[in-house]
């Protein structure tokens, strides 16, 4: 018996499922000495994104979403300055970050237009 989760039908949700699984494909290139810093340190942040959002979606949306959604969109920040880092110390290469930008672009805009979108329905 498959269990109906609401978050699962979310287009952001999805998107990040690919999204962390980019992080951990191109993380499990890293150099070994980064194995307990920027690997783990991407890891972490890119998959407590879509964490966050299936605690504040676990039934439905309510207004009760809303800060869960912000922590989402905070890691996602995270993510990307961590992904900047990277690019920074040649670990990445621009054309890599520049992917992950994109992606990151679309999903905060996707976060933003459902805290929006909570905002407009119980405020």
């Amino acid at each position: 018996m498959k269990v109906e989760r609401p978050y699962e039908q979310l287009p952001v949700w999805k998107n990040l499922m690919d999204f962390v699984k980019m992080i951990y494909m191109v993380t499990s290139t890293f150099p070994p000495d980064e194995k307990e810093g920027l690997t783990r340190k991407l890891r972490n942040s890119s998959t407590d994104i879509p964490v966050f959002i299936a605690s504040g979606i676990s039934s439905r949306i309510n207004m009760d979403s809303k800060p869960f959604l912000q922590n989402a969109s905070s890691a996602l920040m995270q993510t990307e300055t961590l992904l900047l880092i990277c690019t920074q110390l040649s670990i990445l290469q621009p054309s890599e970050f520049e992917t992950f930008q994109n992606q990151i672009l679309r999903i905060n805009d996707e976060l933003q237009q459902l805290i929006v979108r909570i905002d407009k329905k119980f405020n």
